[in-house]
C-alpha cells in the first residue's frame, strides 16, 4: 500500500517538472520570430531563424547614419581644401606704370627744394610686390649728403591709394620714420610733391639739425683759431683809445648766431662812461668782419663796417681796422660832450 502511495506521489512531481519546463519553453519561444526572406527556399520549413530581440533593441537605438556625397574628383580620400588667398588685382602693375609720369616729376620738384639741405631722393629700384600682395612700388634710397640716411617706399595699394614711407637704417634716427597717401587717380606731378613734402617733413627736420650742427662746429673750431689774435688786438685798441677816455668792453664771448650761421662777438662801445654804441665782430669763412652801429637813427652815417682776410692777419692789422671802425661815434660823442 504504502508503495503504491509512494509511486502515485513520484507520478505527480515528475509530471509538474514537465509542466514547468514545457511552459518556460513557450515563454522563451514568444521572443522569436521568422524571417521567410532570409530562409533559402531550398531550406526545411520547419526550421526556425531566431534573432535576439536584446540585439535588435540595440540597432533600434543606434542613431541614424548620416551620409555626405564624395567631393567632386575626389575619390575616396577627402582632401582639405587650400585658404583662399587675398586676390591680386591683375591691372595693379599697368596702374603703376601709367603714374610714373606724375611720380618722376614730382620727384624732381621735391629734389630742388630738398637742395638746400643736402637731401636727395635717389633713383627708383625695380618694381615689386608688397608683402601678401598689398600693394606694388618700388624703393628709393633717401640720401643726406651722399650718405644713405634710409629707404623711402612708394607704393599703389589695392585700395587705390598712392603711399610713401620713410624708413631709417638706424634706431636712433626713428624720428624720420614718416608715411603719407594720396588718392592715386588723377595724380598729378603737384600732389606727387604734396605727397613727398608731407613724408620726408621729419627727414628734412633732422637734416637741418644735421647741417646746423654741422656747420656751428666749424664756426667753433674757425673763431678758435683766430681768437688769440681779436683779444690781443681788442687789447691793443683799448690802448689807444683810453687817451680819448673811450674803451670797448666785451658784452659776452664769442657765440654761434643762429640766422648768421657764424659766431659773433659783440662789444659795447664807451665813451666817458656812455654806452655810445654797438660792435660786432664775426668769424667769415676767409674774413673777419668789423662793424659798428648806433643807437640814434639821425646818427646812422657814423656806422661802419670793414673786414681784413684771415689769411696774413696780424695782431697790429686787426687792432688798426677795430680803431677805425669805432672812431667816427667816438669822435661824435665826445665832441658833444665837450660842447655841452
Amino acid at each position: 500500500m504504502k508503495t503504491a502511495i509512494l509511486l502515485i506521489i513520484s507520478g505527480i512531481l515528475i509530471g509538474a517538472g514537465l509542466s514547468v519546463i514545457w511552459l518556460d519553453g513557450r515563454k522563451r519561444r514568444r521572443g522569436a520570430f521568422v524571417s521567410q526572406r532570409e530562409a533559402p527556399p531550398e531550406a526545411d520549413p520547419e526550421i526556425e531563424i531566431t534573432i535576439s530581440h536584446v540585439g535588435a533593441d540595440r540597432a533600434e537605438q543606434r542613431p541614424p547614419r548620416t551620409e555626405y556625397p564624395p567631393l567632386p574628383g575626389a575619390g575616396s580620400i577627402r582632401e582639405t581644401p587650400p585658404e583662399p588667398q587675398a586676390p591680386v588685382p591683375p591691372a595693379l602693375e599697368q596702374q603703376w606704370s601709367a603714374l610714373q609720369p606724375a611720380i618722376a616729376a614730382g620727384v624732381d620738384n621735391t629734389n630742388a627744394v630738398l637742395a638746400s639741405a643736402n637731401l636727395v631722393i635717389n633713383m627708383a629700384g625695380d618694381p615689386s610686390w608688397s608683402y601678401r600682395n598689398r600693394g606694388y612700388g618700388a624703393y628709393h634710397r633717401l640720401l643726406l649728403s651722399g650718405e644713405s640716411l634710409g629707404w623711402l617706399r612708394l607704393e599703389l595699394c589695392a585700395d587705390g591709394q598712392l603711399r610713401a614711407s620713410v624708413k631709417t637704417h638706424k634706431d636712433d634716427r626713428s624720428a624720420i620714420n614718416a608715411t603719407a597717401e594720396v588718392t592715386a587717380q588723377g595724380l598729378t606731378a603737384a600732389r606727387a610733391s604734396e605727397l613727398f613734402a608731407r613724408c620726408l617733413e621729419p627727414a628734412v627736420a633732422f637734416a637741418a639739425r644735421q647741417r646746423n650742427d654741422r656747420e656751428e662746429a666749424a664756426s667753433r673750431e674757425a673763431w678758435a683759431s683766430v681768437d688769440p689774435v681779436v683779444s690781443s688786438a681788442l687789447k691793443a685798441t683799448n690802448g689807444a683809445l683810453a687817451q680819448a677816455g673811450a674803451q670797448l668792453i666785451a658784452l659776452a664771448p664769442a657765440a654761434w648766431e643762429q640766422d648768421l650761421r657764424r659766431h659773433r662777438m659783440t662789444l659795447c662801445v664807451e665813451v666817458n662812461g656812455d654806452d655810445v654804441g654797438r660792435m660786432h665782430i664775426e668769424r667769415l669763412p676767409h674774413e673777419m668782419e668789423v662793424a659798428v652801429g648806433v643807437r640814434d637813427p639821425q646818427l646812422i652815417e657814423l656806422g661802419r663796417r670793414r673786414r681784413i682776410p684771415v689769411d696774413g692777419m696780424t695782431i697790429h692789422g686787426l687792432a688798426e681796422l677795430i680803431a677805425s671802425c669805432a672812431w667816427p661815434a667816438i669822435a661824435r660823442f665826445r665832441d658833444n660832450r665837450r660842447q655841452a
